[in-house]
């Protein structure tokens, strides 16, 4: 739990490519990191900034929500707190749509390029980038946390969202396509806002987060080590996500924790977000992550719930028991 902060840490988890959990570990991020009466207890706010809004879908179903109004009607209102919904007092949510796709020709009509400009990196460019960055600044005096989440793409949308954060995780699955993609996105497309808007941009990375998606298990050890290799081992998350039958699940029915299975997930993704803040705390005291750093799993332990794993107050996520879905 933060103390004493002055504004959220906004958070994103970023990946080119979709369909590797990225979603999925954002709203299990912001769950976590709000969950009450707990070590966490974090205020938190969770943004869908991705035109196919499946964040907002699962939510929707988690905590049997309609949400009245989109990130894009808000911003064309000035008022993204028009759009909040609370979905728990600790956790709230500000919807995505399909008219996010609309949103980069509503940035060329509001900042139009000069014909005496260049069309690279010009005060137009800029002001179409940041536009969101302006619009989300009042919010971050209300909450601990910010995630947004973001669609696998590198177009002026994201790049939108991409210049709001503090901090990204990069999701990666064991697979050799996705390690090069991983590579990319931070060797390429970080660098290029970099280079772009400079001081201006200040997101740094806190690791990658492996995924397990197919039990090849020769193959995972060998992408794991690449990974290791390529970026250092103190880059790369401990915690590996592997119970993926049970995720799968999660954007049909939405997230609980009816069984074993379910607390498990729940116990990996609070160690996940436990070594988030490890990461972002060595960040902000030594400005950077030491070579020699690990993190102890507390919740989940050679893939056991420990005893601090009852520690969790899953109490909203019970309650949809009679909603249960099929074990694994």
């Amino acid at each position: 739990m933060l103390i004493n902060h002055k504004s959220a840490k906004v958070i994103i988890n970023a990946n080119q490519k979709g369909g590797v959990g990225k979603t999925t570990s954002t709203c299990f991020e912001a769950i976590i990191a709000s969950l009450p009466n707990t070590e966490f207890n974090n205020k938190c706010l969770l943004i869908d900034f991705d035109k196919q809004a499946n964040a907002t879908s699962i939510m929707g179903k988690t905590f049997d929500k309609n949400f009245p109004a989109t990130v894009v009607s808000a911003i064309k209102k000035n008022d993204l707190q028009s759009a909040i919904t609370e979905l728990t007092p600790n956790l709230h949510m500000i919807a995505g749509g399909g008219d996010m796709a609309k949103y980069g020709l509503f940035l060329e009509l509001l900042y139009p390029l000069k014909e005496d400009t260049p069309s690279h990196v010009s005060e137009t460019t800029k002001q179409r980038t940041f536009h969101f960055f302006k619009l989300l600044e009042p919010l971050k005096e209300l909450y601990d946390y910010i995630w947004i989440d973001v669609g696998p793409s590198t177009d002026i949308k994201v790049d939108n969202a991409m210049v709001c954060a503090d901090y990204f995780v990069i999701p990666q699955e064991t697979k050799t396509y996705s390690f090069e993609g991983s590579l990319d996105i931070i060797n390429v497309y970080l660098q290029t806002l970099i280079d772009d808007f400079g001081d201006d941009f200040k997101g740094e990375v806190l690791g990658l987060l492996p995924f397990l998606l197919q039990p090849k298990r020769e193959l995972h050890e060998s992408i794991i080590a690449q990974t290791k290799e390529a970026f250092g081992e103190n880059f790369t998350f401990n915690a590996i996500v592997n119970n993926q039958k049970r995720i799968d699940d999660y954007p049909e029915y939405g997230i609980t924790a009816i069984d074993h299975h379910d607390r498990k997930v729940f116990a990996l993704f609070a160690d996940i977000f436990s070594e988030l803040e490890d990461r972002i705390k060595l960040f902000e005291e030594q400005g950077d992550i030491p070579k020699n750093y690990t993190y102890e799993p507390k919740y989940l332990n050679g893939n056991k719930l420990t005893d601090y794993s009852r520690k969790l107050n899953l109490i909203e996520f019970e309650a949809k028991a009679g909603d249960e879905i099929g074990s694994n």
